[in-house]
């Protein structure tokens, strides 16, 4: 066979990147504009995998990390990839292969597997910290999406922002009068509920259509899987950056699975030590799903 890879015919390198694995999609990609012309062309489902265990995202902390990030893979395949968006920001919620970011006053959706970026309107808070948590109930490349934001006040109160897509102001609701530890998990339920999790398994549920709270405390089920989930984040942290001197915060992540009660698994976002102390270096992890994302140019909220 002569001439260049890049000649082939385009129906023909449709079938390759249609039958390659998540990163040799990406390598593909990369070759040059014409494969990615054609790449962009294959249906996003051909390219995920909900339902399965997530992979770990592990990104520098400070904004002079040169955007190298690990990422191993359900199968224990470890990677490192590009990614500067995630330069100086913070995880709020992890879904589907999206990612709720903020970063310098500004919230956004974004696929680090597709680059895709979804810009949300008005951030209601200057600054993110450990007590902020949200969760949203859909991609948001759907008309029914809807973001919520949780922050911890103080023990006892609660302020919640919600958007729906279409609309630019932020609602905000407090929960007052329940004693609450830090907020660790996010999830939407049944339909319309959002529920928090704090760290003694204390559960607020706040119902997107009344706008109004309900508040419960028992404990749900978390961290089921094929294997112990629980366990791996400092399993995989380990694994990815061989140095016990390193602390980390999670943001975990609601699978979709038809086997279990409630139809998602659910990893609890979680914050690990360093052995030795003060001179740790801080990372941060992200449980998600491997799923490329193709969304059309110009997408907004």
């Amino acid at each position: 066979m002569t001439g260049e890879w890049s000649n082939l015919p385009h129906d023909l390198l449709s079938r390759i990147s249609s039958g390659l694995g998540l990163i040799d999609f990406l390598s593909f990609r990369g070759v040059c504009k014409d494969w990615r012309v054609v790449s962009s062309k294959v249906s996003s489902e051909v390219k995920q995998s909900l339902g399965c265990d997530p992979w770990f995202l592990v990104y520098e902390e400070g904004e002079d990390s040169h955007s190298q990030c690990s990422l191993l893979s359900h199968q224990d395949q470890l990677y490192t990839i590009n990614i500067p968006e995630l330069d100086g920001a913070t995880c709020l919620a992890s879904y589907e292969g999206w990612l709720l970011l903020f970063r310098h006053g500004s919230l956004f959706f974004f696929s680090p597997f597709s680059r895709a970026t979804i810009e949300l309107p008005n951030c209601p808070f200057a600054e993110a910290t450990d007590e902020h948590v949200a969760a949203f109930s859909s991609p948001p490349t759907s008309q029914n999406c809807i973001v919520a934001v949780v922050n911890r006040i103080s023990d006892s109160e609660l302020e919640l922002f919600m958007l729906r897509r279409g609309e630019s102001v932020w609602a905000t609701r407090c929960c007052h009068g329940y004693k609450f530890k830090t907020m660790i998990t996010g999830l939407f339920c049944e339909g319309k509920e959002f529920h928090f999790l704090d760290l003694k398994n204390g559960l607020a549920i706040f119902d997107s259509e009344t706008k109004e709270w309900n508040k419960n405390n028992y404990r749900i089920r978390c961290q089921r899987s094929s294997r112990d989930i629980s366990a791996s984040s400092l399993r995989a942290l380990r694994y990815v950056v061989h140095d016990e001197n390193v602390s980390i915060s999670t943001c975990g992540t609601a699978i979709p699975h038809a086997s279990v009660e409630f139809d998602q698994i659910v990893i609890k976002s979680e914050s690990i030590e360093a052995a030795k102390q003060p001179e740790s270096r801080h990372l941060k992890g992200v449980w998600i799903q491997p799923i490329y994302l193709c969304v059309p140019p110009g997408q907004t909220w």
